[in-house]
């Protein structure tokens, strides 16, 4: 189940933003073991913000 969480838009400079609570990040970060750098922004009546975290390189002994 989704469920929406309300952000403030705030100024940044010259542009206006939204920040994303640090808990949220670290624990992203914590799942996949990567640090996370970049988001994608898909927009079409709504934001959907997806983290891109580089994927792990698997050791060629390493199974899951």
């Amino acid at each position: 189940m989704k469920m929406p969480i309300m952000r403030k838009v705030t100024t940044v400079g010259e542009a206006r933003g939204i920040s994303l609570p640090k808990s949220w990040l670290d624990w992203i970060e914590r799942e996949t073991g990567q640090p996370l750098r970049e988001v994608l922004l898909e927009i079409d009546r709504t934001i959907t913000i997806i983290p891109l975290v580089p994927k792990k390189e698997e050791k060629p002994n390493e199974r899951r």
